[in-house]
């Protein structure tokens, strides 16, 4: 068996909500087999901005990145893809939104912004979700947009719903309170499969670290699928090997496991 790349979730896989930092033990792990010619790619729903201001980018040396879900993806600065949203329909989307009056967050390629109509939910979420606050919106300058998630009540719902449909987008309520709108559906699997035709990689070559369901469309592609020992029942029914919790280092033990390091 020759490992030639790793795709790492973010959530519960590296980075522990309990500690709400990373497991030591298993990203000196991840340097090691980067030491060695192992390639790693964080394959994460997180945007980039999240990931760079939790300091992922500081502990460990990624060759590439899949964010949002698999909405777009980039080796090192490269954009290998990136499903943008509609540009003619932006402006427009926009306008809707403020003259509803909604607070909202708009996640470009390496950045997100939000704009706070309602401060009261808008802190709620972020005192309950581990997530960096975004950039005040009056920084945007019209980069391209990978999402915009409306901070909603449900029983606006609707009318998110009627947007959507009318500029062809894809409605995903992702919190009680929140919904994304998208170009299209994001999955993981779509930047592994990007990665793969990239570097010419096998499935033989690959290996995947998850724990929920969103990375099942990940284990499908690789040979060595290792669903961490806190994550979902299915996804470890799913995949090829169950390593250790989190915070017992079970990204270092599975590494070990198949002698990676």
């Amino acid at each position: 068996m020759e490992i030639k790349a790793i795709f790492l979730d973010f959530d519960w896989t590296l980075f522990d909500h309990k500690t709400h930092d990373f497991n030591k033990l298993s990203v000196d792990a991840l340097n090691l087999a980067h030491s060695k010619g192992v390639k790693l790619f964080i394959n994460s729903a997180r945007s980039y901005y999240a990931l760079d201001k939790l300091n992922t980018f500081n502990l460990i040396p990624f060759d590439g990145f899949v964010i949002n879900n698999g909405g777009a993806t980039l080796v090192k600065d490269k954009i290998i893809y990136a499903d943008f949203i509609n540009s003619k329909d932006v402006d427009a989307i926009l306008t809707f939104l403020n003259t509803r009056n909604y607070s909202y967050n708009i996640i470009t390629l390496k950045n997100t912004y939000i704009k706070v109509t309602d401060k009261d939910i808008v802190n709620e979420f972020y005192s309950v979700y581990y997530e960096p606050y975004p950039l005040d919106i009056s920084l945007y300058k019209n980069e391209e947009i990978l999402a915009i998630q409306v901070i909603s009540y449900y029983d606006k719902d609707l009318e998110i719903i009627e947007l959507a449909n009318k500029y062809n987008l894809l409605f995903n309520r992702f919190t009680p309170t929140n919904v994304e709108l998208t170009s299209k559906e994001f999955l993981k699997s779509k930047g592994v499969k990007a990665i793969k035709k990239y570097f010419n990689f096998s499935k033989n070559n690959l290996m995947a670290f998850g724990d929920d369901l969103n990375d099942l469309s990940m284990f499908k592609l690789v040979n060595y699928s290792v669903c961490m020992g806190n994550g979902n029942e299915e996804a470890k029914k799913e995949a090829f090997y169950v390593t250790d919790n989190i915070e017992n280092g079970g990204i270092y033990k599975a590494l070990k496991h198949f002698n990676i390091i």
